[in-house]
């Protein structure tokens, strides 16, 4: 029986035909492919993971607190501007903007460097698009626990840093977000599982993160349920390790603030 080829997107919106062989053509046994080196390709695959998953993170913070603060400000038209934002990228299938980014970021940040700057063209790392695309989701999601972490702060905690002489940002960052972060750090541990659940997507754009991994090496060694297992094992196990950071977080945060 002959190979049978398919399809792979890649950065750039190339589609190279990638051989696949039938389960009795080539395929590596298991003992063969642990030879290879599969725990090194699961490793750089879990590292690719965490890298995409901590950025979108990242951003997805900085954009909930920037948009929060931006909707409680008395710039016009900036709260619904908010609610619109929250309410599309809530409502838009996650994989859908991933797609749209994939085919159009790396033209588009080309075109923008080479008219600033007159440099030759670059090539953007496969990456951007998935981060980017988390991270927007996400930070709608991250908005809207802000915005209500925020309404939540008595106005009386405003007051009282403006009586102290606080200057507006300065009442912020040094009174409203630590009681804002000790509040929300549960749905903050939330987000953060979230955000590393959504690196599966990458897969879909070809890039080597554990779930991309996983599905070469069983179509390889013709073993899916072993490293669809291994996948699964490292998603439970890096679950389980961030809900016993966020809950020493939480501790840690009530004991600061004196138990309350």
């Amino acid at each position: 029986m002959a190979s049978q080829g398919f399809a792979v997107p890649t950065w750039g919106g190339e589609f190279p035909r990638r051989r696949v062989s039938n389960r009795n053509d080539g395929r590596l046994n298991m003992h063969e492919y642990i030879s290879s080196g599969w725990i090194w390709q699961f490793a750089r695959a879990f590292g690719t993971s965490l890298t995409a998953a901590t950025l979108s993170y990242g951003f997805s913070i900085a954009i909930g607190i920037a948009l929060s603060l931006w909707s409680a400000s008395r710039f016009f038209g900036a709260p619904t501007l908010v609610k619109t934002y929250t309410y599309v990228f809530r409502s838009l299938p996650d994989v859908l903007l991933l797609i749209l980014l994939f085919y159009s970021i790396d033209s588009v940040i080309q075109a923008l460097v080479k008219f600033v700057t007159g440099a030759p063209s670059f090539r953007v790392s496969p990456l951007v698009p998935g981060i980017l695309s988390t991270a927007i989701v996400l930070g709608a999601y991250s908005t809207e626990l802000f915005k209500a972490g925020w309404a939540d702060i008595p106005k009386s905690q405003h007051e009282a840093a403006r009586s102290l002489g606080l200057s507006g940002i300065q009442s912020v960052l040094l009174v409203i977000l630590p009681q804002v972060y000790r509040k929300m750090i549960p749905h903050l541990g939330s987000l953060w599982l979230v955000s590393m659940k959504e690196t599966a997507l990458l897969s879909i754009i070809g890039i080597p993160d554990i779930v991309r991994t996983a599905s070469l090496a069983a179509r390889s060694t013709g073993k899916p349920f072993t490293f669809y297992g291994i996948a699964i094992l490292l998603f439970i196990l890096f679950a389980f390790a961030s809900s016993k950071l966020f809950h020493r977080l939480e501790r840690s945060s009530r004991r600061a603030m004196g138990g309350a």
